[in-house]
């Protein structure tokens, strides 16, 4: 009996218990989930034929992660699965998963041929690209160079390549602007985000300390606490795995991301909490991303300090949430304490530690709700919409603070 769900029947079934513009981020991580289960089950189909492109790409990210995650049953199904009707991308992914895991000395041979047909082409999909440019080291130690030399013929690959070298640190004015004149969203989807709030998400390069958050209510008015001082949240945006932005399980990216809505239930409680996780998208891909920049002041719009969203969009990464954790950090040496890192989502501080009890994500839900003139209640919490930003401020290694912030005249 197969453990698995397609599109279709999927699609019927959350019709029925969970009506929201955003279903397809909850059928999203239940094909995500499903897939999971049946690996571990062993009870993972042999191919995808007939299946979407889509449920393609979800079974590969669980086989992916259940990989890294070193799941004996994982690694049976990758020496197992036949490949013979995957997309290309999807077959790509899992010959690397292969070379990782020494499941094999290179691609095969076919693989080989039709990447390097394809890449001889002028115009060449920008996640084939990317995967190629991300997994370098592999491919090179398999003795693939004719494939990276090719690939290095188109731009894109130097997106991945250059990632450190091309970013540059954001200039205080900058920070100061994109606070204080970030554009309305009137006319941003069809007017979708008009009564939602905007989050500031300030960050270091390196993500092993934690990022500071500040709000804009529904009113477009900065939200303070009852002494008149600016709100401030406390949030990690850092990948356990320690891998960049633009790799599976990696940072959260910077850039802009959208806040859709929350999950059904609690159902993970180890992985994501007591409390119900947010969704997280990326901007749609647009002409010169002309519909991200709709939400920059001007003077963002050639840098590129928001970059790292659209290249992690463009390399396939997918399940974004803001999430607790029922896990705890037993090393208060980690500069980190008490956050939890995560395979890419932001983290919520929780549970019982000797200093206090912290319970971050019903504290964000709540005050993002009251910042919508809502009642801070569970019904509400399917309300919940805004828009992030996450910078990435400078190279310091120590948490933000509400003083760095106010060096940047935010207070």
């Amino acid at each position: 009996m197969k453990h698995w769900m397609s599109l279709a029947l999927a699609l019927t079934f959350l019709s029925s218990v969970w009506a929201s513009p955003k279903s397809e981020n909850i059928l999203e991580e239940v094909l995500y989930n499903n897939y999971q289960n049946a690996i571990l089950s062993g009870n993972s189909q042999n191919s995808l034929m007939g299946f979407t492109s889509e449920e393609q790409a979800l079974f590969v990210d669980a086989l992916w992660d259940l990989s890294e995650d070193s799941h004996p049953e994982a690694l049976k199904a990758l020496n197992e699965i036949d490949t013979f009707h995957y997309d290309l991308i999807e077959r790509l992914r899992v010959a690397i998963l292969r070379l990782k895991y020494n499941r094999a000395q290179g691609l095969p041979a076919d693989l080989e041929a039709e990447l390097l047909n394809i890449l001889l082409s002028p115009v060449v999909e920008t996640r084939i690209i990317y995967t190629i440019a991300a997994y370098e080291a592999e491919l090179l130690a398999a003795g693939h160079d004719k494939i990276i030399a090719y690939a290095k013929n188109h731009l894109a690959y130097f997106d991945i390549s250059e990632d450190e070298v091309r970013r540059k640190d954001i200039t205080n004015d900058m920070v100061t602007d994109l606070f204080y004149h970030t554009p309305d969203v009137t006319t941003y989807m069809n007017g979708e985000y008009v009564k939602s709030v905007k989050i500031f998400m300030f960050c270091r390069d390196n993500r092993l300390y934690p990022c500071l958050m500040v709000m804009r209510n529904v009113h477009g008015e900065i939200v303070r606490n009852e002494d008149g001082s600016i709100w401030t949240h406390p949030a990690l945006a850092s990948s356990a795995r320690g891998l960049p932005s633009y790799t599976r399980n990696g940072n959260t990216p910077a850039g802009i991301l959208t806040i859709d809505s929350v999950m059904p239930s609690a159902d993970q409680q180890i992985s994501f909490g007591k409390f119900r996780r947010m969704i997280l998208n990326f901007i749609p891909k647009s002409r010169d991303e002309v519909l991200l920049k709709s939400l920059l002041p001007t003077s963002s719009h050639q840098e590129d300090w928001w970059k790292p969203t659209v290249v992690a969009r463009d390399a396939g990464r997918n399940l974004f949430r803001i999430h607790g954790t029922g896990k705890l950090n037993n090393d208060p040496l980690t500069p980190y304490y008490p956050f939890m890192r995560t395979s890419g989502c932001i983290a919520q501080r929780e549970n019982a530690y000797p200093e206090m009890t912290y319970k971050d994500q019903r504290e964000l839900l709540d005050d993002i709700m009251t910042a919508m003139d809502m009642v801070p209640n569970y019904q509400n919490e399917v309300k919940v919409k805004g828009i992030l930003y996450l910078v990435d401020l400078d190279d310091k290694n120590a948490p933000v603070l509400a003083e760095d912030l106010a060096q940047r005249g935010i207070e």
